[in-house]
């Protein structure tokens, strides 16, 4: 079961008060509860109580980076005897960011070594969150992919998903995990190969497959979405995202006909799909139908009909989008005039009667 990060802000309620309670002092050494850097530096090291040397962390956490001794001490928490200081120690290191770039190697190791799953997975998300440096260790998080533990598999992807193209040797890893029985995994892993680029092109079947047989609504989301990042338009990608244009989930079909949008014209073999998509319950599907039809120029010419039904939608959100799209066709739209010249004359709103006349200027001409 993967372990949600908290927030070290949310981490405080179970800190001593003693411990908490930041504020900058006159000669700008930022203390918190009265102690410095220096001082908190010694309690982690020193105190017998684990509780104190993770409030201590804490603490070194809300002084920051810039601090000196830091970023090298809480490193040093990394190897506490204690788990939860452990996992505090890498949560604070991710939460820096850019700023803990010399821990990647440290927390690369424990992601590997550490005994304590939570540690693992928190190692795994800090390594995300710090960013480019830790490239590095993608050897280290592909290997994570195996981990035991789903929580670790989920976060070692989302960290792959951050690190983006830098991270693209990581794919056939990230391919093997769409199979994995946990559906966050599955959701994570094809997250993260849309955000890797279009050099991940080669994972857009696996993709599709995930995509049309997944019983997991937001791992078919996530797959959608990539594809639609990968620029996909095999055969196989652009029959999947049309079919899921029926997926029996709305926020499913919402990111299919983002995706599909983006694509621009590589998508004109669904013209008909797109047509289907104008009659879709939900409204933020039918407004997006038609910005893809839009989109395809001269191609969309055989469905400008049903695109100058939708200027009667009872989503104004729809009729707005119906009358920019058919403006935004020209020429090829001249099958809808009637029904914009009705739309200037009769439409409820103010913006959708302004974008229809300015759709008929653009399609035949000023009134």
């Amino acid at each position: 079961m993967s372990h949600r990060i908290v927030p070290i802000a949310i981490l405080f309620l179970a800190v001593p008060v003693s411990a908490l309670c930041a504020r900058p002092s006159a000669d700008e050494e930022r203390t918190v509860r009265g102690k410095n850097a220096r001082e908190w530096l010694a309690m982690m090291q020193k105190d017998p109580a684990a509780e104190h040397r993770r409030a201590a962390v804490i603490a070194l956490g809300i002084i920051g980076p810039k601090a000196q001794g830091v970023v090298l001490g809480i490193m040093s928490a990394l190897k506490d005897p204690d788990a939860n200081v452990r996992a505090t120690a890498a949560q604070t290191l991710g939460e820096m960011g850019s700023e803990a770039n010399d821990a990647v190697n440290s927390l690369a190791q424990i992601l590997q070594a550490d005994k304590a799953p939570r540690v693992r997975e928190t190692a795994a998300a800090a390594l995300g969150r710090i960013g480019a440096s830790a490239k590095a260790a993608v050897p280290e998080l592909t290997a994570s992919f195996k981990d035991k533990e789903a929580g670790v598999r989920s976060a070692s992807a989302e960290a792959i998903g951050r690190l983006g193209p830098d991270a693209l040797a990581a794919q056939s890893g990230l391919v093997g995990l769409l199979r994995d029985p946990d559906r966050l995994v599955r959701s994570h892993a094809a997250s993260a190969l849309g955000r890797l680029g279009p050099a991940a092109g080669a994972a857009a079947p696996d993709l599709a497959a995930i995509l049309i047989k997944d019983s997991q609504p937001e791992v078919r989301r996530s797959a959608a979405e990539a594809l639609g990042h990968l620029g996909a338009e095999t055969e196989s990608a652009l029959s999947a995202l049309g079919g899921a244009l029926k997926d029996k989930d709305a926020d499913v079909r919402r990111v299919v006909i983002i995706a599909l949008t983006n694509l621009g014209t590589k998508a004109k073999s669904l013209l008909p799909r797109f047509g289907e998509a104008l009659k879709d319950q939900d409204k933020f599907v039918r407004t997006q139908a038609l910005r893809a039809l839009g989109n395809l120029g001269k191609d969309a010419q055989p469905a400008v009909p049903a695109m100058a039904q939708c200027l009667s939608d009872q989503a104004v959100e729809v009729r707005l989008a119906a009358a920019e799209e058919l403006g935004h066709l020209g020429p090829v739209a001249t099958a809808a005039l009637q029904a914009l010249k009705e739309a200037v004359k009769n439409d409820s709103r103010n913006v959708v009667r302004d974008a229809a006349a300015e759709a008929v200027k653009k399609v035949q001409g000023p009134i």
